[in-house]
C-alpha cells in the first residue's frame, strides 16, 4: 500500500504540471482492478478506435469487453508486460497470451506516452501515437463484440491515463467520436490514378495494389486451382528438452507463393521492381507445425515484412521457433543418438487448395553460418526435408501435403566418460580385488560396503537427470543397478567366508567336497600352493587325507601373520597351520575355493555386462 501511494503521489504531482488537453478524461489506477468502464464508440462498419496516453513504469492493462461487468471472454491488452519488455494480448483476464510482440521500454514512469487501438471484425491493431502503421497485429477467428473499455495497472504499481480523445492520428487531440464519425464525403480520398498526396512511388504502388485487396481471400483466378507454396528452412539454433520430450528449432522459415492481385508494370512505377509491405496486410498461407508441443496459441511466425515482385511473387522470411514432440530413445545414454521430426503444413486447406513444396526441390536444411550457434550438448549429424501426403479421418479422400524435416542429433559426451564410465570400471576392479584377499580379512567387507554407497549415489543421480520413460531404461542405469546387486552378493559371500574361517570347528565340510578340492577342481581354482603349504605345515612326510573320524578340538586362539608357504616358497599367509586342527584347515580351504570360484564367475558376468551395457 505504501508503494502504491508513493507512486500515486508522484503521478499526481506530474499531472499537475503537465498540459492536459481540453475535453480529455484523466484517470489514475492503482493495483490490478478494473473499476470504471467507458463506452467504446464505433462507426457504421463496426470499426472502433481507442486513443490514450499512459504514464507507468510497467504493465498498463486495457480491457475491451462486451459489458461493464468485465466477464470472460474479452480482450485484455497489456502494454509493458514482463518488466516493460512485451505487449501481450489475452482473451481472458490474466489468461494465457494469444499473441505477443517484444517492445522493450515501451512505457515510461516520467512522461506520458500515447498509443492507439484499432478493432474491426476481430482484427486488433496497436500502434504508437503519431505512427500510422501498427506495431502489433492479431486476428481473432471468433471475434468478440466489444462495446466498453477500462484501464488498470498491476499489483504494487500505479498508472496515469489520459483518454477520451484521439492521440494516434495526425491531429493528436481529436476526439474519438470525430475521428470515426466523419462521413465519407468529409474525408478526402485520393484516387489511384492521382499522384497527389503520395510521398513517393512506393506509396502510390502500395495504394493501387491494396485499395481493393482482401487478405482473407486465397490467391488464384480460379478457385479450383491450388496455390503452390514453396518452403525452406535455415537453422540458427537447436535444442532438446529431454524432461518434456520436446525438440526445439530456431530458424528462418522461407515461404514463397504467387499472388496475381499484386502484379504491376515496372515501367509505370519508375522501374520499381520490389515492394516491402507488412505481412499482415496480404494473404498468408495458414502454415503451422502439425506436431506442435506448444499449445499457447501464439502464432509461430513473427510479423516480418514480405517482399512483393512485379510478377506477383511474394517471399516471406519470418524468424520463428518450432517446438515439437519427440519420441526419445535413451537406451544408449549418454552415447545416444536421437531422431526428431517436424511436420509443417496447412492446417485448414488440403492439397486441392494449398500445395506445399520444397523450394527449388532442395531437400537440405540450410544453416546460416554467421548466425548459427551450435548446441554444446548436442551435435547435428544430419538434417533433411521431404514432402509427404497425409490423410485424416475428417476427410479420407482429401490429401494434406506436409513438409517433414528430420533431424539426427548425437549427444556430446566426453564428460560422461570421465564421470560415469571410469568410476564403473573402477568399482568392478575393486569388487574383483576383494576375492583375492585372505578370507579372514575384514577389509574385503569394507571395500564392498564402500562400493555399495558409491553405486547408491549414482543410481540416485541417474533418477534425477534421466527422464523417467515407461517403455525402456538406459543401459548404463541397468548396468549400475545389476552391479549393485552383484556387489551386495559379494559382500554376503565375504561375510560367509569370514565366518567359516574364524569360527572354531571340530568337524570339517562333507568329504566329497574336500575330495574335489584336493583334486582337479582345486588345481583349476589355483589352490595348489595352499595344499602344498598345508601338507608341509601339518604333516611334512605324509599326504593330506580325510580320516573320517572326529577331530580333537584345537582352537586357534592366537593367529600369527607368517608366510602362506614355507619361506623358501615366498608365499604369504595369516594362518599358523600347526596350531589349527584338520577341520579348521578344511574349512579354510573351502573358503579359499569359494573366493576363487566367485572371482571366476564375477569376471565372466562383468565381462558380459560391460559388453552389453557399456
Amino acid at each position: 500500500m505504501i508503494i502504491n501511494w508513493c507512486l500515486l503521489f508522484i503521478l499526481e504531482l506530474y499531472v499537475c504540471f503537465a498540459e492536459i488537453p481540453p475535453g480529455c478524461e484523466v484517470s489514475t489506477t492503482t493495483g490490478y482492478r478494473y473499476s470504471n468502464f467507458y463506452r467504446l464508440t464505433s462507426n457504421e462498419a463496426g470499426e472502433s478506435r481507442l486513443g490514450f496516453r499512459v504514464m507507468a513504469q510497467r504493465d498498463a492493462h486495457i480491457v475491451l469487453t462486451t459489458s461493464v461487468l468485465g466477464l470472460n471472454p474479452l480482450y485484455e491488452i497489456v502494454i509493458g508486460a514482463s518488466g516493460n519488455n512485451y505487449t501481450d494480448l489475452r482473451r481472458t483476464l490474466t489468461g494465457r497470451s494469444v499473441s505477443a510482440v517484444k517492445t522493450p521500454s515501451v512505457l515510461s514512469d516520467t512522461e506520458f506516452r500515447g498509443f492507439w487501438i484499432h478493432v474491426v471484425n476481430g482484427e486488433i491493431e496497436i500502434g504508437r501515437e503519431g505512427e500510422t502503421l501498427p506495431y502489433f497485429h492479431w486476428k481473432d477467428i471468433d471475434p468478440i463484440p466489444v462495446e466498453y473499455y477500462s484501464f488498470s495497472s498491476w499489483v504494487n504499481s500505479a498508472a496515469k491515463w489520459i483518454h477520451g480523445c484521439n492521440v494516434g492520428g495526425s491531429s493528436p487531440w481529436l476526439s474519438s467520436e470525430d475521428a470515426i464519425g466523419k462521413s465519407v464525403a468529409e474525408v478526402p480520398i485520393l484516387t489511384p490514378e492521382s499522384d497527389e498526396g503520395y510521398y513517393n512511388v512506393m506509396g502510390k504502388l502500395r495504394s493501387n495494389l491494396l485499395q481493393t485487396y482482401s487478405r482473407d481471400i486465397r490467391p488464384g483466378a480460379y478457385h479450383r486451382y491450388p496455390i503452390s507454396v514453396a518452403v525452406h528452412m535455415s537453422l540458427t539454433h537447436l535444442d532438446l528438452n529431454e524432461a518434456a520430450s520436446r525438440f526445439i528449432i530456431h530458424c528462418w522459415y522461407t515461404m514463397s507463393w504467387r499472388d496475381d492481385r499484386l502484379q504491376w508494370n515496372v515501367s509505370e512505377y519508375e522501374g520499381l521492381n520490389v515492394l516491402h509491405v507488412p505481412s499482415y496486410i496480404v494473404w498468408q498461407p495458414d502454415i503451422v507445425l502439425i506436431n506442435n508441443a506448444d499449445v499457447s496459441g501464439i502464432p509461430h511466425f513473427s510479423e516480418r515484412p514480405v517482399q512483393v515482385y512485379p510478377d506477383g511473387s511474394v517471399i516471406w522470411v519470418p524468424q520463428t521457433s518450432f517446438e515439437a514432440m519427440c519420441q526419445l530413445d535413451l537406451r544408449f545414454w549418454p552415447y545416444d543418438t536421437q531422431t526428431c521430426a517436424l511436420r509443417i503444413g496447412s492446417w485448414a486447406h488440403n492439397g486441392n487448395f494449398i500445395d506445399v513444396t520444397l523450394k527449388n526441390n532442395d531437400s537440405a536444411v540450410g544453416i546460416i553460418e554467421h548466425i548459427y550457434i551450435s548446441n554444446l550438448q548436442w551435435e547435428l549429424l544430419n538434417a533433411n526435408a521431404t514432402i509427404t501426403t497425409q490423410y485424416y479421418q475428417n476427410g479420407p479422400d482429401q490429401p494434406y501435403p506436409e513438409s517433414v524435416y528430420t533431424f539426427v542429433i548425437r549427444r556430446r559426451s566426453p564428460m560422461f566418460g570421465a564421470t560415469i564410465i571410469a568410476p564403473a570400471i573402477m568399482i568392478i576392479l575393486m569388487t574383483l580385488a576383494t576375492f583375492l584377499l585372505s578370507p579372514n580379512t575384514t577389509e574385503k567387507i569394507l571395500i564392498g560396503v564402500v562400493d555399495l554407497l558409491i553405486l547408491s549415489f549414482y543410481l540416485i543421480y541417474f533418477s534425477i537427470i534421466i527422464p523417467r520413460l515407461g517403455d525402456h531404461m538406459p543401459f548404463i542405469a541397468m548396468f549400475y543397478s545389476y552391479t549393485f546387486i552383484m556387489v551386495a552378493m559379494s559382500v554376503m559371500l565375504a561375510i560367509a567366508t569370514t565366518v567359516l574361517v574364524r569360527t572354531p570347528s571340530i568337524k570339517g565340510p562333507p568329504s566329497w567336497i574336500y575330495d574335489q578340492l584336493l583334486g582337479f577342481p582345486g588345481t583349476l581354482l589355483g589352490l595348489n600352493h595352499l595344499i602344498i603349504t598345508i601338507r608341509n605345515e601339518r604333516c611334512p612326510n605324509q599326504s593330506l587325507e580325510v580320516s573320517g573320524t572326529d577331530y580333537s578340538p584345537q582352537v586357534n586362539t592366537d593367529i600369527d601373520t607368517h608366510n602362506l608357504v614355507p619361506p623358501q616358497q615366498q608365499k604369504s599367509s595369516t594362518f599358523d597351520f600347526k596350531r589349527m586342527n584338520n577341520a579348521e584347515i578344511e574349512w579354510l580351504l573351502l573358503a579359499y575355493a569359494l573366493d576363487r570360484l566367485g572371482l571366476v564367475i564375477y569376471c565372466f558376468i562383468f565381462t558380459i555386462m560391460m559388453a552389453i551395457y557399456l
